[in-house]
């Protein structure tokens, strides 16, 4: 059989998708659809749709959705996250456009069935996971959607007595691993994740120096640069404009802080998680908790969370070896890894 299909792993997540092929191929690109604003911009661009670095480039003249922020399609119904059905059926369709285009990356052969494995937050509603189902039946001839924590911890297989914190741009999912999949009760989604640091050190920013010329996408870059939060001494020396000049800031203190906003609640997640476990097992989970995530990577975190949890006996924090692709390796590995049968009830269902 895995000569007569091709396999894909997924991580679709708020900010970045990454895709992992079996023939070897694997891509990231923005969670973003833009669509030209006019005639004009659809003749200087001479496309009706825009996908990755070129959304950045030409970001003025485009109309740009991406349909997971916030938590939209994800763990939010379109009323909860305050837009209108009209607005929830372009999240949609830009949804749908992100996942073929993303596969078509990866260069599947043609003719040959492509099954694959899709992230998504541990507490996803079974709408939401339809939608993305829905979303995906284009682009694969069988799709299955598991828990993002899941497959970060299939990928390194470490599938037992590990606690993974998946720190996403939407989310943070914190799913205890224990041998088989873990039920939706024992899993914490926070709805929370890099996008509100970000908004947060955007603001920061503005109330520090309120001369300088800052987009929420610079911002974005500098936290993924050099964010941290850990208190040792540090400077961040970026060159921000005012009236049009570069000049030089040291923005360490409103970085550190706007970093710092994840901490409190990863780690009250992780205490919720703790509590939930059966006491035999909950000193074995805190040895082994793995933060997997592009949040994973801000400098210190590992640290902090570990002395955050000493009066559950001490813990062990580690960062997953490849935060931009752990997840969709693991979605590959495990789209390998199921036998036949389980594909069938896959299709058969759809």
């Amino acid at each position: 059989m895995a000569k007569k299909v091709v396999h894909i792993g997924m991580d679709l997540g708020s900010s970045k998708t990454s895709v992992v092929c079996s023939n070897g191929r694997r891509v990231v690109l923005p969670t973003a659809v833009g669509w030209p604003k006019d005639y004009v911009a659809r003749g200087l661009l001479g496309r009706d749709i825009i996908f990755g670095k070129d959304i950045r480039e030409h970001r003025r003249v485009l109309n740009v959705i991406q349909p997971f922020q916030k938590g939209v399609l994800k763990y939010l119904s379109g009323a909860d996250a305050g837009i209108s059905d009209e607005q929830l059926e372009k999240h949609v369709e830009a949804a749908k456009l992100i996942v073929e285009h993303a596969v078509s990356l990866v260069d599947p052969p043609q003719g040959i069935p492509v099954y694959g494995v899709i992230g998504a937050p541990g507490r996803a509603s079974t709408r939401n996971k339809q939608t993305l189902l829905e979303a995906s039946k284009e682009a694969f001839d069988a799709v299955a959607i598991v828990s993002e924590p899941f497959t970060v911890a299939y990928g390194m297989m470490n599938l037992t007595d590990t606690l993974v914190v998946d720190i996403g741009a939407g989310t943070v999912d914190i799913c205890p691993i224990y041998g088989m999949y873990p039920s939706d009760e024992e899993q914490v989604t926070i709805p929370m994740g890099g996008d509100l640091v970000d908004e947060e050190f955007h603001k920061r920013i503005q109330q520090a120096f309120p001369e300088t010329q800052l987009s929420l996408n610079m911002a974005r870059e500098i936290k993924e640069k050099y964010g941290f939060v850990h208190d040792v001494n540090e400077s961040v020396v970026v060159t921000l404009a005012v009236d049009g000049r570069p000049l030089q800031f040291d923005v360490a203190e409103p970085l550190k802080e706007a970093c710092k906003m994840m901490v409190s609640p990863i780690v009250q997640g992780l205490r919720e998680a703790i509590a939930r476990l059966d006491p035999e097992y909950q000193q074995r989970m805190l040895q082994n908790i793995i933060l997997g995530g592009g949040g994973s990577q801000l400098g210190g975190l590992d640290r902090l969370i570990e002395r955050s949890l000493e009066e559950f006996g001490g813990a062990k924090v580690t960062k997953v070896y490849d935060s931009m692709f752990a997840g969709a390796v693991g979605a590959l590995k495990l789209a390998m890894g199921m036998p036949p049968e389980s594909w069938n009830e896959i299709k058969a269902a759809a």
